[in-house]
C-alpha cells in the first residue's frame, strides 16, 4: 500500500489494515457507505479476532468502528458517521449471511410464535418468512434496513401504542462486545428466557456496545381482518390531532394504530373481522369523508403513508402533543409532510421544513432527537445537554449548541462537565462493553 494514501479522515489505514490482515478478514479502504473503509467479515470469529485487534491498537491510533448493514438507520443510529463516514471504519454484518440470497433465518418455530435471524438479515425477508406461517413481525419497518439496524435504532411501528416497543419483542440476542468477546442474553424461545435482560440495552444502544450478531424476536398472529381508513382533509394539523385524540379516547374504538399526516388521519384497524367492521361503524360517527384503502398484505399500506425520513423528532405527552403542532404550524406553515403520532406524542419532522426554517417556536419545551446536520440558524435556537442520543432541550439561545459536525477528537476523552449519576452510570456501560473506545466519539454518545 503506498504512502501517499496512508490516511483516511482520521483514521490511518495501515492500522486497519493490518488488523483485518491479522482477523482474516477483507478491507476495502473506500468500499463502504459514502465511500467509507469498510471490513467484510466472514464468520463471527473473525469479527471478534477484528475488534480485538483494533482494541489492542485503539491506544495509539485514533480507531473508531461502527457496524452497518444496509446503511438505512446509520444516520439516526449515528449521525457522526453518516457526517463523516471515511472517519469510521465500517463493520459489515451483511457479510455474515454468507454467499448468494441468504435469509439469515436461523430459527422459525411457528407454535412457539418466535424467529431467531442473524443481525445482517434484511427485514423485508423476515416479514415474508413469518407471513407464510401465519405470523408478523414487529415492529412493522418498510424501508430498506436490516434487523441489526432496527434492534440498534430501536425503531418501533406505528403500531407501538398497542403492541408496545420493539423492547418488548426482543426474547435474546448474541453480541460482540468492543474487547471482541462474545457474549449471550436472553434466549430463543418466550419459556427459556432467563437472567439479566442485557440484550434489551443494545436495543436503541445504536450500535456504541459493539455489533449485534443474532436476535430472537416474539412474533404477532396475522390478523383475521385489517382495514386502512382516512378522514376527509381538515382545517388544520391541529385539528386533525384533535381528532385522532378523540379517537384515542373513544373507549369502544380498539384501532390498532393512527397517525396524522397532511391534515388527514390515518388509521388501522385489526383484529377478528366482526370486531373491524364494529369499530368500523363506530369510526364513521367521528370522521367525516371517510375512505377505506386496501392496507395489502401486514397493512404495508398504512405504514409506508406513515414513513417520514424525519431529520428532527419531537417527543411530549399525549395531553400537550397539539400545543406542540399547533405551535409548530404557526412557525413553519401546514407541515406537510410531517407526520404526528398522537398515542405516543411523537411528531417528525421531514427535512424540506426543517431546512426553511430559521428557529423553533419558543414555547416549545418537548425534546428533540435530532437526525443528521441542521442549519446553522435552526441548530443555535435550542440549547443542548449531555444527552448520548444527540437529544436537545427547545428553548432560546443554547449554552452548549450541537455541532453541525462531529469532532475528532480523543474518543475516550470524558467530559468533565458532566457529572451526574445518570453519566456516571453510562460511562461505567461503556468502559465495561468498549474500554478501548473503538465505538465511541467525543460528541456522540457522551462518554461522562
Amino acid at each position: 500500500m503506498s504512502t501517499e494514501t496512508n490516511t483516511l479522515g482520521a483514521l490511518d489505514v495501515e492500522v486497519l489494515h493490518r488488523a483485518c490482515k491479522e482477523a482474516g478478514v477483507e478491507f476495502d479502504a473506500a468500499g463502504g457507505i459514502g465511500g467509507g473503509p469498510i471490513a467484510r467479515p466472514r464468520t463471527e470469529s473473525s469479527l471478534a479476532a477484528l475488534i480485538a485487534a483494533l482494541a489492542g491498537s485503539a491506544g495509539g491510533a485514533a480507531v473508531r468502528v461502527v457496524p452497518v448493514g444496509h446503511g438505512g438507520q446509520l444516520s439516526w443510529c449515528r449521525p457522526d458517521a453518516s457526517l463523516a463516514p471515511a472517519s469510521f471504519l465500517q463493520l459489515s454484518m451483511r457479510t455474515l449471511l454468507g454467499d448468494g440470497p441468504a435469509s439469515g433465518v436461523v430459527e422459525y418455530v411457528p407454535g412457539d410464535g418466535t424467529l431467531t435471524a442473524l443481525a445482517g438479515a434484511d427485514i423485508s425477508v423476515l416479514r415474508a418468512t413469518v407471513a407464510a406461517g401465519g405470523h408478523r413481525l414487529t415492529p412493522a419497518i418498510f424501508s430498506e434496513s436490516t434487523l441489526g439496524g432496527v434492534l440498534a435504532a430501536g425503531r418501533s411501528g406505528l403500531d407501538r401504542h398497542s403492541l408496545g416497543p420493539i423492547k418488548h419483542h426482543l426474547l435474546g440476542m448474541r453480541m460482540i462486545d468492543g474487547s471482541g468477546r462474545q457474549l449471550r442474553s436472553g434466549g430463543r424461545l418466550v419459556k427459556n428466557v432467563t437472567g439479566f435482560d442485557l440484550h434489551r440495552l443494545h436495543a436503541g444502544g445504536r450500535g456504541i456496545f459493539g455489533p449485534i450478531v443474532e436476535a430472537s424476536m416474539r412474533l404477532m398472529p396475522t390478523p383475521e381482518a385489517e382495514q386502512y381508513l382516512t378522514s376527509g382533509p381538515c382545517a388544520s394539523a391541529t385539528e386533525a390531532v384533535e381528532l385522532a385524540l378523540s379517537i384515542r379516547r373513544a373507549p369502544k374504538i380498539r384501532e390498532q394504530a393512527l397517525f396524522v399526516r397532511d391534515r388527514v388521519v390515518h388509521v388501522l384497524l385489526s383484529g377478528r373481522g366482526r370486531q373491524v367492521e364494529a369499530d368500523r361503524r363506530r369510526l364513521e360517527e367521528l370522521l367525516v369523508g371517510l375512505t377505506e384503502h386496501d392496507p395489502g398484505p401486514g397493512a404495508v399500506a398504512f405504514h409506508l403513508a406513515g414513513e417520514v425520513a424525519a431529520t428532527a423528532r419531537l417527543s411530549t405527552v399525549p395531553s400537550r402533543v397539539a400545543g406542540v403542532v399547533s405551535a409548530l404550524e404557526e412557525a413553519m406553515g401546514d407541515l406537510l409532510g410531517a407526520v404526528v403520532q398522537p398515542g405516543v406524542a411523537q411528531v417528525d419532522i421531514p427535512e424540506a421544513l426543517v431546512s426553511g426554517a430559521s428557529s423553533w417556536p419558543a414555547s416549545l419545551d418537548a425534546e428533540l432527537s435530532v437526525r443528521g446536520a441542521l442549519p446553522e440558524p435552526l441548530r443555535a435556537s435550542f440549547s443542548t445537554g449531555n444527552d448520548p442520543h444527540g437529544s436537545a432541550q427547545a428553548g432560546p439561545t443554547p449554552a452548549h449548541p450541537t455541532p453541525a459536525h462531529p469532532t475528532q477528537a480523543d474518543p475516550t476523552q470524558a467530559d468533565p462537565a458532566a457529572s451526574g449519576p445518570e453519566s456516571r452510570w453510562a460511562q461505567r456501560l461503556v468502559n465495561a462493553y468498549d474500554p478501548a473506545g473503538l465505538f465511541q466519539t467525543r460528541d456522540f454518545p457522551a462518554r461522562s
